[in-house]
């Protein structure tokens, strides 16, 4: 709830927003509770926790779970799941396996795999309708990098952009932190203001602005 809370200025009621890396829907639950009349798009690639999060909103019309990852380029992953932390799930394979100093998972640590689709958002905003988005939030445990690649398209059609809050990994620990860069790269060449990484942890939710970003009267 203290994450909703953070980005509920941004999140006028009645309006539209987009959660990636969703799990069972309990961020947009809480988003759904102070503000009733939101549009939610919902992304998640675990098959068992879209079904949870899909049930969960059956009833409310408001809400469309779509069963994906969201990536650069379309396709399938390997996800794999560490059965102690139902949120860890990843596709970034060295973030487990290939920098044992670093790893989330240990030798001992037992995990599962799963073949996932992969989506771009731009393509799917286009197939479904997806504009007007006041703010989205992403959580792919160091493959956010990639799922903002596949938003530069549609962002760049945007006349008003959605403030973003994405998990972000520091350089020293994130495998793949020149495609991160220049996925940050890409959101200021289509409007957003420039993110000072510099003094970021290990993992943080960064918020990212639009360059003519006003914030909102308390």
């Amino acid at each position: 709830m203290d994450d909703v809370q953070r980005v509920l200025p941004y999140i006028p009621d009645g309006s539209r927003f987009v959660d990636v890396g969703a799990n069972v829907g309990l961020f947009t639950e809480c988003v759904l509770q102070e503000r009733p009349n939101c549009e939610a798009f919902l992304f998640e690639p675990v098959r068992r926790y879209y079904e949870r999060c899909r049930q969960r909103f059956e009833d409310n019309p408001r809400v469309q779970v779509i069963h994906a990852g969201l990536g650069s380029e379309p396709g399938r992953a390997t996800i794999f799941k560490p059965r102690h932390n139902f949120g860890g799930n990843t596709i970034v394979r060295e973030l487990f396996f290939d920098r044992s100093e670093l790893a989330q998972l240990k030798s001992e640590t037992p995990f599962d795999e799963e073949e996932v689709p992969i989506e771009v958002f731009s393509d799917v905003a286009e197939r479904l309708g997806i504009a007007d988005v006041s703010f989205i939030k992403t959580d792919a445990e160091g493959h956010d990098h990639a799922v903002l690649a596949g938003m530069l398209a549609w962002l760049e059609t945007q006349a008003t952009k959605p403030v973003i809050l994405a998990e972000l990994l520091a350089e020293f620990y994130h495998p793949h932190w020149d495609q991160q860069a220049a996925a940050l790269e890409g959101l200021t060449r289509v409007g957003y203001r420039e993110c000072d990484l510099s003094q970021m942890q290990k993992i943080d939710d960064i918020l990212l602005f639009p360059s003519e970003y006003k914030q909102p009267e308390s």
